[in-house]
């Protein structure tokens, strides 16, 4: 040995405590950091993935009612309790009402017979139904100064729906097929 070698390492003898401490401690601080990180992204998948599904079934109900407003036949609209009811053509009669915290589609024969009872979105806070009778929104169907004795009136030219849920309120305007006076 060199004077000048006594403070040099062999280069086979290894690491030292401190080495190694400082090493783990790095190792950890790295591990926690991304243990955190997964734990805030699964976190925010979940919440994520509720508030897209509940957004389907909104979409999913809208698309449908506006689907069987724009087949009613005419002079077949009621409004019934918290829902609706007409006839679309094929000779289907359909209910929408909210149930328990539910808005369901009910799907009838004219006789009255049951074909489907299909629950549409969840969690339903409130229903509003409104009528554009000419150029005037009203609350009931038919309106009060329908002729008893002459059947239902013209259907409304336009059919409001607005649901309230946790995350808000939608509304949505489905135009009515235009009844022949």
């Amino acid at each position: 040995m060199k004077d000048g070698d006594v403070n040099r390492r062999d280069a086979q003898s290894g690491v030292t405590l401190i080495e190694m401490m400082v090493a783990l401690a790095i190792f950890a601080l790295i591990g926690t950091a991304g243990f955190s990180m997964l734990d805030q992204v699964l976190r925010t998948q979940s919440r994520t993935e509720g508030r897209l599904e509940a957004l389907g079934d909104l979409q999913r109900a809208m698309y449908l009612v506006g689907l069987d407003a724009a087949m009613a036949e005419g002079r077949s609209l009621v409004a019934a309790d918290t829902g609706v009811e007409f006839v679309r053509s094929g000779g289907v009669r359909l209910r929408y009402a909210l149930t328990g915290g539910v808005l369901r589609r009910a799907v009838s024969d004219l006789q009255g017979r049951v074909l489907a009872d299909q629950p549409l979105i969840k969690a339903v806070q409130m229903v509003q139904w409104r009528y554009l009778d000419g150029q005037i929104w009203l609350e009931a169907w038919p309106p009060a100064a329908t002729v008893p004795g002459f059947g239902l009136p013209p259907n409304p030219r336009a059919l409001e729906l607005v649901v309230s849920v946790a995350g808000g309120q939608v509304r949505r305007v489905f135009p009515l097929p235009v009844d022949v006076p």
